[in-house]
């Protein structure tokens, strides 16, 4: 019976979850943003910043704290999917050397230079800001890696809404914000591993278990996918081809979590080296896309909206630190990125353009915040900041892009007459 509960309870969370999903994604599409970032919003809506304060009561009802291990499984899978997705969409074939050398130039400068902001931002506010189990160079680190984060899987969200994956521009972004990422995250390891007391073996161990996966990757699961692909019939794809790639799909999201990096980016990696044969990649989307972005990518939003408390931000106490915080992050990764871009020799709309996309943090830093708050690196106001920058960076991220490419279109305009 007690099962019964829990599925009862699970399926009306997950019916308020997806119901709110999909009137706050319609009427932010309305507003010119990414359905993504409406989701994202509800997320928070949904948690103690609104509706868990003005119905506490009902809020513990629906969203029981038996139910939360549910939803972090179900919005894992959910986002290993996604990006899973995500990489088997990129066309390889609008790469070219100038593309790697550019992303790599801007995955540089995109990390160094807000994770120096971070450590500015820590050595200013270390007395205010840092939690019990943070020394001054944790929280230096800790800082680092939260601003320098880029929100890869929003990003991703972001430029297949609006058909951009397939761009140079959407390319280099994808590329960039991947690479920032997993550097990242192999920070963040670090921290993790002092605030846990476990020394710095356990950031040498996520950097030396990332390489060896991705050679499995692509060294001993590519060229089995390449045999078992050659032997189908371009037709239709088969159950049992289709349950391999689940199977392994699963256990590259499990082996990156393992390693401490996360397991978004075994998804990611894994849908890098599917072979590009037109009918296999259709007919893979076509099977698993609908079912992952509508009912499981929401669920991770949700959650991860579920612990984050917007109300701290009202202390007077927060909100020159915050002010400061969210200036540096915006110079840090806007700036950074139009600055590279330019040297590197894209126009000045395209580098800002770039450096909108590069600049949303989205989740990724939701999830930074739930990390440094569970380890007590940080404090409930610095947690409240970061969600704060999490939802400014994400919401900013469209209006920038779109504003570039229309400066640039008027720009051709009036050479063109």
């Amino acid at each position: 019976m007690q099962n019964l509960n829990i599925f009862i309870s699970l399926m009306i969370a997950v019916i308020i979850i997806l119901t709110a999903s999909q009137l706050l994604g319609k009427l932010f599409t309305l507003m010119k943003q990414p359905k993504v970032v409406g989701e994202m919003v509800c997320g928070v809506l949904l948690g103690p910043s609104c509706f868990g304060y003005f119905c506490p009561q009902l809020s513990m009802q629906l969203f029981k704290p038996d139910l939360m291990p549910f939803l972090f499984v179900l919005s894992n899978i959910g986002l290993s999917f996604y990006m899973f997705i995500v990489a088997i969409e990129i066309d390889f074939s609008t790469f070219d050397k100038k593309l790697i050398k550019n992303s790599m130039v801007l995955s540089a400068s995109t990390v160094i230079t807000p994770f120096a902001f971070g450590i500015m931002a820590a050595m200013m506010y270390f007395e205010k800001l840092h939690g019990n189990n943070a020394n001054m160079l944790t929280f230096c680190i800790f800082m680092g890696t939260a601003l320098a984060i880029t929100a890869f899987p929003m990003l991703a969200r972001i430029l297949h809404e609006r058909n951009l994956t397939r761009t140079k521009i959407g390319a280099l972004s994808l590329i960039s914000a991947s690479i920032q990422d997993v550097v990242s995250w192999i920070f963040l390891a670090f921290v993790t591993a002092y605030a846990k007391n476990e020394g710095g073996m356990a950031g040498i161990f996520t950097l030396a278990g990332a390489f060896v996966f991705v050679l499995i990757v692509f060294f001993i699961i590519k060229p089995i996918l390449k045999y078992k692909t050659n032997k189908l019939n371009e037709k239709t794809l088969p159950q049992n081809y289709l349950a391999f790639i689940i199977i392994t799909l699963l256990l590259c999201a499990l082996a990156t979590d393992y390693i401490g990096l996360y397991s978004v980016f075994g998804g990611f990696i894994f849908g890098l080296v599917i072979p590009r044969k037109e009918f296999v990649i259709k007919e893979i989307s076509n099977k698993m896309k609908d079912f992952t972005v509508i009912l499981l990518l929401p669920l991770f939003f949700t959650f991860s909206g579920l612990n984050a408390n917007m109300l701290v931000l009202g202390e007077l106490n927060v909100f020159i630190p915050c002010v400061i915080i969210l200036l540096f992050s915006f110079l840090g990764k806007y700036g950074a990125s139009v600055l590279v871009m330019k040297q590197s020799g894209f126009s000045w709309r395209d580098s800002s353009a770039i450096g909108g996309l590069m600049n949303a943090r989205g989740l990724m830093e939701l999830i930074i915040a739930n990390i440094g708050l569970m380890y007590g690196v940080i404090t409930p106001a610095l947690y409240s900041i970061l969600i704060l920058i999490a939802i400014i960076s994400t919401l900013s991220a469209m209006p920038i892009y779109n504003f570039s490419m229309n400066w640039r279109k008027k720009d051709i305009s009036s050479r063109n007459t």
